[in-house]
Order: structure tokens, then sequence, then C-alpha cells
């Protein structure tokens, strides 16, 4: 026993001890309770969650059945088409031609859109005047 303890014996020694009356007890069953009642919503949520996970598995298995070749199909389709693409050797003037191709075609527009602008501040400005 420390000194502090002893001192507080000393301190307190005509203060009376309180009655227990079965309150730790008590207090101990409930606690017990309250714990078995946690672990009970553990074991049932788990059991709830493989049932739902049971579920989904079960519902995938029959769609799988139902479109699993044809997806299959498809994606060797892709794979094939992807590694063809891969393994021939891009050519540089067919990408130069496009690009110019493409930038052709994007300035011609801009142009078109340019010019209605500008005729439309034209016809604007003359009948503003």
């Amino acid at each position: 026993m420390t000194d502090f303890d002893a001192l507080l014996k000393r301190s307190f020694a005509e203060a009376p001890e309180p009655a227990d009356d079965g309150f730790t007890v008590q207090v101990n069953r409930r606690v017990v309770q309250r714990e078995a009642q946690a672990k009970l919503r553990q074991n049932v949520w788990a059991v709830g969650m493989a049932a739902a996970g049971a579920a989904i598995a079960y519902g995938l298995y029959a769609l799988m059945q139902v479109f699993g070749q044809e997806i299959l199909a498809t994606a060797g389709l892709e794979v094939a088409q992807a590694y063809g693409a891969l393994s021939s050797a891009p050519s540089v003037s067919g990408q130069a031609q496009s690009l110019v191709q493409s930038l052709g075609a994007g300035i011609t527009q801009i142009l078109l859109i340019t010019a209605a602008l500008a005729g439309g501040a034209v016809a604007y400005r003359a009948t503003q005047d």
C-alpha cells in the first residue's frame, strides 16, 4: 500500500462504506447481457451479409449463363482488334495526311463561322446608321 492510499484511509476512516446490496452483481449481470446481445447482433449481421452475398453470386451466375458466351466472344474480338492495332506499325505519312485533312476541315468551319459573324455585324451596323 502506498503512502497516499494510507493517507486516504486515515482521512476517511470515519466515513461509512456504502452498502453494496447486490449492486455490483446487478451491474455485472447487465454488462454480460449487453455483451451477449452485441455478439448476437454481430453474428446476425454476418449471416445476413453472407446471405446477401450468396444471392448476388447466384444472380450473377444466372446472368453469366445467359450472356457469358456473347460477352466472351465480344471481348475476344476486341482483344484481337487491339492486338492488330498495336502490332501494325503506324504510317507517318498517313498520320500527317489525316492531320492536314482534319485541320483543313476545321479551318474551313472556323472561316465560315467568322464570315457569318462578320457579315451579321456589318448588316447590323448598316441598319443602325
